[in-house]
């Protein structure tokens, strides 16, 4: 499967990211004096797992919307349901089967992250903090693109 420019271009961002929250990360251990080698590989694993988590979930959403069937316009549904609330049309096979997939790609990735996360707090090599908090960081970088493309929007 190739993958598409905008799953590079959005992994790319994410990577950066979590790799600038990863360093804020080490600094506030090197300033609380906690900072020791096991830091750095926690760090590490922890940023490459949050980056790899996220590239795989949008390979799974560009297969999803690469297998979906091009649908027709969608017509005006008739009023319904209460105080005219328009009645939603049943869900395609196909669009079931999308679900479907979506739903054992977000579990098997939870497992694989609950599996680094077992690793990381097992193995004496990684710090288990520097180790679980990156793979916190995709939320924020989310949540901070966000907040950066409203203002820009504002502007």
């Amino acid at each position: 499967m190739k993958i598409e420019p905008a799953v590079r271009a959005e992994t790319k961002k994410m990577a950066l990211g979590v790799g600038a929250l990863s360093l804020l990360m080490v600094a506030v251990f090197l300033v609380i004096g906690q900072f020791d080698w096991t830091v750095l590989t926690g760090a590490l694993l922890g940023s490459a797992s949050a980056i790899g988590n996220f590239f795989l979930m949008a390979l799974t959403v560009q297969k999803v919307t690469n297998d979906m069937p091009v649908l027709p316009p969608r017509e005006e549904t008739e009023p319904g349901g209460e105080e005219g609330e328009e009645k939603e049309p049943p869900l395609s096979d196909e669009a079931r089967q999308m679900g479907k997939k979506m739903q054992l790609s977000y579990t098997l990735r939870m497992l694989l992250m609950a599996g680094v996360a077992a690793l990381a707090i097992s193995l004496p090599v990684f710090h288990s903090v520097a180790s679980l908090v990156p793979m916190l960081f995709p939320r924020i970088v989310i949540a901070l693109r966000g907040l950066m493309d409203s203002k820009q929007k504002e502007a």
